[in-house]
């Protein structure tokens, strides 16, 4: 076992002390970015600088490793121009008004057009009124009013005398536009109307019978004018018509004159439309009309700026925190009117990221954008047509809104996306237009070099922090530990982690840790003690398992040996943590029509299967069936590592052979028997130390590991300084056949003269599976097994 034991010094991994330059973080020059993602930065400066279209990007990396930050510095960094500066205006649609009319302008001209359109509004609402009733055009009309008088009392002058020779009078009375002649008889030289000429009779001054042939009288005359009748009303009518053209002709005059020196300084599709239908709302609606129906002219006819640019802009940055479709696309706002009803208009309309974005750059966080109802849909219709729509809220019962759909708005923006490697496979499987869309993909890489470079690196990183933020500076072993966590944090044996994130939140801790204890510079210590604070806030799990273990909750031992049982260490989730918690795995098999092992969540391990036929030199697949169950309920989880433990207790089994409680096993196999890394390897190692300790080191405890985790071994000093005392060891491994010996203690046998030797491990196990199989003694096919 000698062979396999790793020695202190390698337990925990140390930089050189020279690897930083001077004794504190103040002789480090700082970085203005992320340090690091060379790679990524490249592509990030290839989206922001290309013109050409659908060369978004998709960052794709960790949450922590500081993505948003080097999008952020790059922007800053590269100060690009803006691709276009427009302002973009709604208006009322007078001939499609749930339609509102769209108004593109040339950056800065959006307040301009605004303010221009209000002074017209103002002019119609305040001043129009009294103009048109000013000399001289109240002239103009009261003289066509008194020409139709003329005309009409010309008319008319022949027939009043026929009718005053028969007693009777020619009455004429305007209601409204209309004018109406009446026939009246004539009583002591004065005409009455029937109603008072039947009074007079009742009151005696005059006759019935003189009414009655009055009456009579009126009768004859009526068809005569009747016709009369027309012909006057004809005349008034024209005359009407001819005042309310004199109106409307100075109306159109006077407010043509002012927007076409709007439609001369802003041009725009839509604005000549937009100016021609306000003039004729003017007339047909507002001249010498009741208005108080109507909406306020400074509201109907005025513009709803949504954004302003101005040519000498730097190109927009947004970053989209919150991106929901009100967010990303803007909203319409409605009125409340007294009655409780909610209705909307151009005025409502409310701008969103996506334009305040355009000509610029959309930062979007892509789990964000998936998670809220509709944002990821629409996100891509918008960049397939290349137009925004904004969409009004659902009020939902019992409120109501007016239907309201502004016309899509043309955007042009560069959208930089980040997220996971998992999410954008996620995304490429369910959009085909994803990856034609994010041309650009900017990797960001979780680990970086554990050389001299990574560690100036990680310097630089940290130099800047404490300026930034004003923390404390790190003397030289405060930054050679940061280094070693940077280690063992990182996802890649050999490499240091790049999440600046988790590693930033620990210089913080170190940091407030100092200060607390009066200290002028941060230590080793308070380094090291930010780390235990950090991992102990979620060792709760941990805490749980080792205490059930400790009351026989759980069957799993540290001393002595057994047949059925093996100890491994299984990852757990504990907030942004991942820790371990020691697991006990079992085994029961038995005779079966075909082979078949299954793991813990009825998980059927092909793999072991041909690893078991391919180890014993087997002619046909064993027919066995071989179920693992386990103390802990993640344990099926694919990555739990728990590989090497599995295997080794089947061949244990097998082999009616005890193996060791007071070791864990820890590692993957490939197909070969190899023993493959594992991630979590430290917090897994640990996890087993800390369950040893709390009821004594007997000197014989340890771990196997796989040998390729020897470099990401950055433990923790206690179990180090056990490994020196030789009360804890730690044992690496590079294949199936070194662990089974540690375990078992017998040797694992080779394949000599047809047979293994009887008492070996594979011997065994391959009598075993012979007799469970019913298969006679067979011969090799010549082949021998892995060693």
């Amino acid at each position: 076992m000698g062979n396999f034991k790793v020695p202190p010094e390698q337990l925990r991994w140390t930089p050189a002390r020279d690897a930083f330059p001077g004794v504190s973080s103040r002789d480090i020059p700082g970085t203005a970015g992320i340090v690091g993602q060379l790679t990524a930065r490249q592509a990030l400066t290839f989206s922001i600088q290309s013109r050409s279209h659908n060369h978004n990007a998709f960052v794709r990396g960790p949450d922590g490793s500081g993505r948003r930050t080097l999008i952020a510095n790059l922007l800053k960094e590269l100060n690009p121009e803006a691709e276009r500066a427009l302002d973009f205006c709604y208006v009322h649609n007078f001939a499609n008004p749930d339609r509102p009319r769209l108004i593109i302008l040339p950056g800065g001209q959006g307040r301009q057009f605004q303010q221009a359109m209000t002074r017209i509004s103002l002019f119609i609402r305040d001043r129009l009124p009294v103009i048109l009733k000013n000399d001289p055009i109240r002239s103009r009309r009261e003289a066509r009013r008194e020409a139709a008088e003329r005309e009409i009392r010309l008319k008319i002058a022949p027939l009043e005398k026929k009718l005053r020779a028969d007693g009777l009078a020619l009455i004429r009375t305007q209601s409204g536009p209309t004018s109406r002649v009446s026939i009246y008889p004539l009583v002591m030289g004065k005409p009455v109307s029937p109603e008072e000429y039947r009074n007079l009779v009742t009151q005696k001054q005059v006759r019935e019978e003189d009414r009655l042939k009055a009456m009579k009288q009126v009768d004859n005359w009526q068809a005569e004018v009747n016709r009369f009748a027309h012909e006057v009303n004809q005349i008034w009518q024209q005359a009407l018509q001819h005042i309310d053209q004199i109106n409307a002709s100075e109306t159109a005059r006077l407010v043509g004159e002012m927007t076409s020196e709007v439609g001369r300084k802003f041009k725009a599709p839509g604005m000549d439309v937009f100016l021609c239908e306000i003039i004729d709302d003017i007339v047909e609606k507002r001249v010498g009309r009741d208005t108080s129906h109507l909406a306020d002219p400074t509201l109907l006819y005025g513009v709803n700026v949504l954004t302003t640019r101005h040519s000498n802009d730097k190109a927009p940055m947004i970053f989209a925190s919150q991106p929901s479709v009100a967010s990303l696309f803007g909203t319409i706002d409605p009125a409340w009117m007294s009655s409780g009803r909610a209705v909307t208009s151009f005025r409502g309309i409310r701008t969103g990221a996506l334009l305040e974005a355009d000509g610029g750059y959309l930062v979007l966080d892509a789990a964000d954008v998936r998670a809220e109802p509709g944002s990821w849909r629409m996100l891509m219709r918008a960049l397939r047509t290349g137009l925004a729509e904004v969409v009004p809220p659902e009020l939902g019962w019992p409120y109501s809104a007016q239907s309201l759909k502004p016309e899509p708005i043309p955007v042009r923006v560069r959208v930089i996306l980040t997220g996971s490697a998992e999410l954008f496979e996620t995304l490429n499987e369910e959009d085909a237009d994803f990856v034609r869309l994010f041309k650009v993909i900017a990797d960001f890489d979780d680990t970086m070099s554990r050389d001299k470079h990574g560690l100036h690196d990680y310097g630089r990183f940290l130099a800047s922090l404490v300026a930034k933020e004003n923390l404390l500076p790190f003397e030289r072993g405060a930054m050679m530990t940061l280094a070693q966590l940077g280690a063992r944090l990182s996802r890649e044996p050999g490499r240091l982690s790049s999440r600046f994130g988790e590693l930033a939140d620990l210089t913080r801790e170190a940091s407030w840790l100092a200060r607390k204890d009066g200290a002028d510079e941060v230590d080793k210590t308070h380094m090291e003690a930010a780390f235990r604070q950090w991992r102990n806030r979620s060792r709760l799990p941990l805490a749980k398992t080792i205490r059930r273990i400790q009351s026989g909750q759980i069957d799993l031992r540290v001393r002595g040996r057994s047949e059925r049982q093996i100890n491994t260490c299984a990852p757990i989730k504990s907030g942004t943590l991942t820790l371990a918690q020691p697991v006990a795995l079992t085994c029961i098999f038995g005779p079966a029509p075909r082979c078949r092992i299954v793991k813990t969540r009825d998980r059927h391990d092909e793999s072991l299967e041909a690893l078991l036929g391919h180890s014993l030199l087997l002619r046909e697949a064993p027919r066995l069936l071989a179920r693992f169950s386990s103390t802990a309920a993640n344990n099926g989880r694919a990555d739990c590592g728990t590989g090497l433990a599995e295997a080794c207790l089947l061949f244990s089994c097998l082999a009616h052979t005890p193996v060791r409680q007071d070791l864990v096993l820890i590692g993957e196999l490939d197909g070969q028997g190899r023993v493959r890394p594992v991630p979590a390897i430290n917090e897994r190692i640990e996890a087993w130390f800390e369950l040893c300790s709390e009821g004594g080191l007997s000197g014989q405890q340890g771990v196997v590991i796989p040998r390729a985790n020897l470099e990401a071994l950055v433990l923790d000093q206690a179990l180090v300084k056990a490994c020196v005392n030789d009360m804890f060891q730690v044992y690496a491994v590079d294949h199936l056949y070194q662990a089974l010996e540690l375990v078992t203690g017998v040797r694992i046998g080779s394949w000599r003269e047809q047979a293994f030797p009887p008492d070996s491990i594979l011997g065994r196990a391959r009598t075993r599976v012979l007799e469970l199989s019913g298969y006679a003694d067979e011969t090799s096919p010549g082949s021998s097994p892995a060693g």
